[in-house]
């Protein structure tokens, strides 16, 4: 992938304490975040995550992790 390329970038929330997300999904979600952004799906790319992160939303107690393609 070329650095200077745009990447994806996507915010997952889930209820606190539950396990952290899978591979699985957060592949997923990038994959989806880069449709969204009209690029092309990524071979073999590379992600960072960051989190949990502590945040209500409504009252209601959750884990926010930040994923982003490198």
């Amino acid at each position: 992938m070329n650095p200077a390329a745009p990447k994806a970038l996507v915010l997952m929330r889930i209820p606190h304490g539950e396990p952290a997300p899978s591979d699985e999904s957060i592949r997923a979600a990038i994959q989806a975040d880069r449709r969204r952004l009209g690029l092309e799906p990524a071979n073999g790319y590379q992600y960072r995550l960051a989190g949990p992160y502590r945040i209500q939303v409504g009252g209601q107690p959750l884990d926010e992790y930040v994923a982003w393609e490198t």
